[in-house]
């Protein structure tokens, strides 16, 4: 189990290499495209929800949201019912980075990758990684 964990990690610091390097070309960083990416699965959300979803404090993702929001690629709105609750979501100019750039870079990280596994292979690689993650899921939820 250790030696899948190991590959799991060193898959993972080389997804993120590669997405740091292109990352550069539209001046993002990490964190930002954590945040961004949970803003285009869903929006608009709250701070506490974007910071619970990327498991950073609320201070931590504040600040990157300030960047974002300095660089006019997310908004924030106050709640007409409830003025205390404020909203994030994305901007016109952030949602044609991400059709322009950001979904290309994801293209080019995978290209090439489907016709190295057979269906058979697909399907028991992602079943084994599917129970992998339920089970850390379900750690973490212990944990809470």
């Amino acid at each position: 189990m250790k030696e899948l964990a190991a590959i799991i990690m060193s898959l993972h610091k080389l997804r993120m290499s590669f997405l740091y390097r292109e990352l550069q070309q539209v001046e993002l960083t990490g964190p930002q495209l954590f945040i961004l990416r949970e803003l285009f699965m869903q929006e608009p959300r709250k701070l506490s929800e974007l910071s619970k979803a990327v498991q950073l404090s609320n201070s931590t993702v504040s600040g990157i949201v300030d960047r974002l929001e300095r660089d006019g690629l997310i908004e924030r709105k106050r709640d007409e019912e409830d003025r205390r609750i404020v909203w994030i979501s994305t901007t016109n100019l952030c949602q044609r980075m991400k059709k322009d750039r950001l979904e290309s870079i994801n293209q080019e990280l995978y290209e090439g990758l489907d016709n190295k596994f057979t269906p058979e292979q697909f399907a028991l690689c992602k079943d084994i990684l599917v129970t992998f993650k339920d089970h850390l899921e379900k750690k973490l939820e212990g944990m809470e």
